[in-house]
């Protein structure tokens, strides 16, 4: 990383510092130029970066693999590599036409990783076409010999470049009027209400990203090719999704420029949803995540919330947003072992215990803030661990404070509503290792692996912890305390596989605790649950059996191939 009195530029600074011609101090997810502007921070697709797996750790090691020193030096070249730092003189006066320069220069960052715009024909090669059949066609197909999945090269995009200074007729940010659906994306948008909207609306029981998110897609193309390339991606219609991504990126990099990017819920439901975009499209054998849109708009999605308060009943999609927002930084805290990129000094307002209304409707209200209360329990709790000890002062300051967020958590756990409870939690009937364990929503099912998540982490990272996680030859009271709590979680994603954020909590918490599993049956229950989810819902999973087949020893088991790469 360079220092600020560096002479040399950096060639792999964010694409808002290389647009803007300043210096980066590359500081991920967010960078110290853009958060002191508060402005949204882009960063380049990698090339092959990963983390690689290290359960017994308090954090991974990096390998990374970046271009060769003439496609970096050529990338150099392109961004303008003797530039000043302008920063200071471009916010002043010509504060007008810098963010015009900016916005240009940023598409053409981001545009050089774009598939064209072009308007097309049916994506069903093999059938009629939707218009010969009376539906307007579909602007979504891409020809099954152009369908690389790759990268357009700098001399296409150069040739290009002036037929994309304008977006495309009808996908101007928002619409006066509603544009219909195709026959091709009706489908596509009826497949993410029936089985992926859920995965948003986890911790919302008014199902706003079921409900809200479909009425407004006819009036802004951003939020239509978010989910479009969603449910696409879901169903394993490849060309479709990287077609309505594409366009979706490139409407979404004008949007950020806008001042009332922050306002707009529509784009921050798209940001969030690209973000499950993007997870679903990672190689499964390698399980990269590098998510770019969730680092680069989480300035945009924080300041969502203003500075004081933020509702945990999320009566708006704005609020339903920043929520998704909240359990997508502990899933990818939880795997990089890091910091959430979350404003803690938020204030929860009103807390559920307070909320007191008549109303037969207000119970979904009052259920929504207690799950989202959990959520936000569970953030803390994840920050907590991975900070570091220089946050918190000196060890009695950080005792102190985990006694604090244990309170905090087990408080959540004795208040929360009797409907939280499970119907049932019982011994398996099919000789399985793990309890069954039934709840009558999705809600109540997230709320209680998050709890028990937390009491992982707490016990896991108690200061002075006998949890001997890294060696694995002798198992610990606070280990067999650790084992329960994930016993738990595995119980309820195996008793209801048809919700999808119980197996995604399987997925990320599995780093904190899967090393402790010695049972062989439990431990290929739990190789179970991850490939159902990979095959179900195109989840990479691949990566992480491997890799724990590899921490287990497991010597007779071979080595996955993932479904999605055969």
């Amino acid at each position: 990383m360079l220092t600020r009195g560096s002479k040399y530029r950096s060639r792999s600074g964010c694409l808002t510092c290389r647009a803007r011609r300043v210096k980066c101090d590359e500081t991920h997810p967010t960078c110290k130029a853009c958060s002191k502007k508060n402005r949204p921070c882009q960063w380049e697709e990698p090339h092959t970066k990963f983390k690689d797996y290290r359960p017994g750790g308090a954090s991974s090691s990096k390998f990374a693999t970046g271009g060769t020193d003439d496609e970096n030096e050529a990338r150099d070249n392109m961004d303008g590599e003797d530039g000043e730092d302008e920063d200071e003189e471009m916010d002043g006066a010509d504060g007008i036409g810098e963010r015009s320069r900016s916005q240009s220069i940023s598409q053409r960052n981001i545009r050089k990783n774009s598939q064209t715009d072009a308007v097309l024909d049916s994506p069903y090669s093999s059938a009629p076409s939707a218009s010969a059949q009376g539906f307007p066609a579909s602007p979504y197909y891409v020809n099954e010999a152009d369908d690389t999945r790759g990268h357009v090269s700098m001399e296409t995009f150069l040739a290009q470049e002036s037929q994309m200074d304008q977006p495309p007729l009808g996908t101007a940010g928002h619409a006066a009027n509603p544009i219909p659906l195709t026959h091709e994306e009706a489908l596509l948008v009826h497949h993410y209400t029936e089985h992926v909207a859920r995965w948003l609306d986890c911790t919302d029981a008014t199902d706003q990203f079921t409900l809200g998110v479909p009425e407004k897609i006819t009036l802004c193309s951003v939020l239509r090719h978010a989910v479009i390339a969603l449910a696409a991606r879901h169903s394993r219609n490849d060309s479709i999704a990287d077609a309505a991504y594409q366009r979706c990126i490139s409407l979404l990099i004008l949007r950020l420029n806008e001042e009332a990017a922050s306002h707009d819920e529509t784009l921050l439901c798209a940001i969030v949803i690209l973000h499950f975009y993007e997870q679903l499209s990672v190689p499964s054998s390698i399980g990269l995540e590098d998510e770019q849109h969730l680092a680069g708009c989480s300035a945009i999605i924080r300041s969502s919330q203003g500075h004081h308060f933020v509702d945990p009943s999320a009566p708006t999609l704005r609020e339903a947003a920043f929520w998704v927002y909240v359990r997508q930084c502990i899933h990818k805290a939880t795997i990089n072992q890091q910091p959430l990129d979350i404003d803690f000094s938020l204030q929860l307002h009103p807390t559920p215990s307070s909320m007191r209304d008549a109303h037969p409707l207000a119970r979904l209200r009052l259920e929504t803030a207690w799950s989202n209360q959990m959520a936000w329990n569970l953030a803390r709790v994840v920050n907590f661990c991975f900070d570091g000890n220089e946050v918190y002062g000196d060890m009695h300051s950080r005792v102190q404070y985990w006694e604090e967020l244990w309170e905090l958590v087990h408080t959540w756990m004795r208040d929360r509503p009797a409907a939280f409870n499970p119907l049932y939690q019982g011994p398996t009937d099919d000789s399985g290792s793990f309890p069954n364990t039934w709840f009558t929503t999705d809600w109540h099912a997230v709320s209680f692996c998050y709890y028990h998540f937390a009491c992982i982490m707490l016990l896991r990272f108690r200061p002075h912890s006998d949890s001997v996680a890294q060696d694995g030859h002798r198992i610990s009271e606070t280990d067999h305390r650790i084992l329960s709590h994930a016993q738990a979680i595995c119980g309820a994603a195996k008793s209801s596989k048809e919700a999808v954020p119980l197996a995604i909590t399987v997925r990320h918490t599995v780093f904190i605790w899967g090393p402790l599993v010695s049972s062989e049956k439990q431990r290929e229950e739990i190789v179970e649950i991850l490939a159902d989810f990979e095959r179900d819902h195109v989840w990479p999973t691949t990566w992480l059996i491997n890799a724990l087949r590899n921490q287990w020893d497991m010597s007779g088991a071979s080595t996955v191939i993932s479904p999605m790469e055969q």
